[in-house]
């Protein structure tokens, strides 16, 4: 069963009236929940376990039970992702918000097509939001549009970690992981090209600003495809670690 934004922080104990009309209508009519069923919420991190109280198409009460962080809460990813075409936009948070990626900053780099994203964003937060919320993340991730390579680095701020996708690198991401030359406990952040990938001063500034330069050991993936497998092989390594 998915999970749902509470709006506000909870603790066990706590009865709460939920009348967001559209959570209503996804609790009692599509996944038809009584009174005495259970539901989990989720704010910032962290997640509620409630049962409903009391059920009805006006309103929703409901105990909080227990609370628990969420299982990506203490290592923040971060996808870095220049602008391309916006339907494929749309697939990148879909796929990418499940993995518990908390942020997404979208930069036009010196290869992006002119695409005008800025009229999309409400359309790419809902979609985080409902991928968010079927995955139990705890989080609706962040979406921000900068202007550039250089906007967008500073809009990120300091990471613990910062991975380049790059067919240029002779390292692999499980590789340099798996030698000890990519830490990844901390938080992370992954920067991915256009279709036509960063250009060598996109590379020379992101190095600069301490980004490791790795590759897909699959090979070389499409821009919508690249941010998913670097995020997934990310949150595998530090699983296994």
């Amino acid at each position: 069963m998915p999970a749902f934004e509470a709006g506000q922080w909870l603790k066990p104990g706590e009865h709460v009236d939920l009348d967001d009309t559209a959570v209503l209508h996804h609790i009692a009519d599509v996944l038809r929940v009584r009174t005495g069923d259970h539901i989990t919420l989720f704010h910032e991190g962290e997640l509620y376990d409630a049962m409903v109280e009391d059920a009805s198409r006006s309103g929703l009460a409901i105990v909080i039970e227990s609370a628990r962080p969420a299982r990506f809460v203490t290592r923040p990813l971060m996808l870095i992702q220049a602008v391309i075409r916006p339907v494929l936009l749309d697939d990148i948070i879909r796929m990418c918000s499940p993995l518990g990626v908390q942020r997404f900053v979208i930069f036009t780099a010196e290869r992006s097509q002119p695409w005008n994203i800025a009229t999309r964003l409400d359309r790419l937060r809902q979609i985080a939001g409902s991928s968010a919320e079927q995955a139990e993340t705890g989080q609706v991730p962040s979406l921000q549009l900068s202007a550039g390579l250089k906007s967008a680095l500073s809009d990120a701020g300091l990471v613990d970690t910062m991975i380049m996708l790059s067919p240029r690198s002779d390292s692999t991401i499980v590789g340099l992981a798996r030698a000890g030359g990519l830490a990844l406990q901390g938080s992370v952040a992954i920067v991915v090209g256009p279709e036509g990938g960063l250009t060598e001063s996109e590379e020379a500034l992101l190095t600069e600003h301490g980004a490791v330069p790795v590759r897909l050991g699959t090979g070389v993936l499409r821009s919508e495809l690249a941010g998913f497998a670097g995020a997934l092989l990310t949150r595998e390594l530090q699983a296994a670690s």
